[in-house]
């Protein structure tokens, strides 16, 4: 059954810090609902250790999809968890971060009547716990947004919400930090730019994400990986002739 918006929170070994992230996920979704939209959640885990799985099935409420997944790899479990989305829209959360109450109705709001181009990101992400510092998204129908400075750092967070028709055409790719490679939410932001998709921002709307000294992105970086190849890692693309000529 269609819906306007599918939910999906992502669990790995975040033990009791997913307390606070189903508790935020769920006041999200129901604030969404009482400003009168269809909202469906999935809980979704990846080999989660015992108590992890445990603060999920606490939290389970009415969701429709309790999925357990065996794949180590985040991408691999958001595209498999957004191929049975039944949504117009999707969107992610993770479960040691926290969405703020009104950020679903925000991002539904903005999105209403915009292009299904259209992928909508909050204004601020705020790391808390190991930082306390604020990250700014840049709004890609900007002047601050620049094609070059994107092929070389990532310019949003894979907390979003966009069309599900995207993540079906423009899945995540796979992460092996082991074989050198990472950034899978930042070659997806390099693909979305590339076939077209816009990265919007969403107007004094923000997100907080906990910064763990073992989270994924410090694995990462200190493994020195890379991103994988996409299209615009090649300067030939056309984005960067456009870009030149407004530059």
């Amino acid at each position: 059954m269609s819906c306007d918006l599918t939910c999906i929170i992502t669990g790995h070994r975040e033990g009791r810090l997913a307390v606070a992230s189903l508790r935020s996920f769920w006041a999200a979704i129901d604030a969404a609902r009482a400003a009168g939209h269809a909202v469906e959640a999935r809980l979704v885990l990846d080999r989660p250790n015992p108590l992890t799985h445990a603060v999920f099935e606490a939290h389970r409420k009415d969701a429709v999809a309790f999925e357990i997944y065996d794949h180590g790899d985040q991408g691999k479990v958001r595209n498999e968890a957004v191929a049975r989305a039944n949504g117009r829209y999707t969107a992610f959360l993770d479960a040691d971060d926290l969405w703020s109450e009104d950020w679903l109705v925000q991002a539904l709001g903005f999105l209403e009547g915009a292009p299904e181009t259209h992928i909508a990101h909050p204004a601020y992400n705020y790391f808390f716990e190991q930082q306390a510092t604020i990250f700014c998204h840049v709004d890609q129908e900007s002047d601050a947004f620049r094609p070059d400075l994107l092929r070389i750092a990532n310019y949003w967070d894979a907390l979003c919400v966009c069309p599900t028709a995207i993540y079906h055409e423009i899945p995540f790719c796979d992460r092996d930090i082991e074989a050198g490679y990472a950034y899978e939410d930042w070659v997806w932001n390099c693909e979305t730019v590339a076939a077209g998709k816009v990265h919007k921002v969403v107007p004094e709307s923000v997100l907080f994400k906990r910064r763990q000294n073992n989270s994924q992105t410090i694995k990462a970086s200190a493994s020195k990986s890379l991103g994988r190849r996409n299209p615009l890692t090649d300067y030939t693309h056309p984005i960067y002739e456009r870009s030149a000529t407004e530059g």
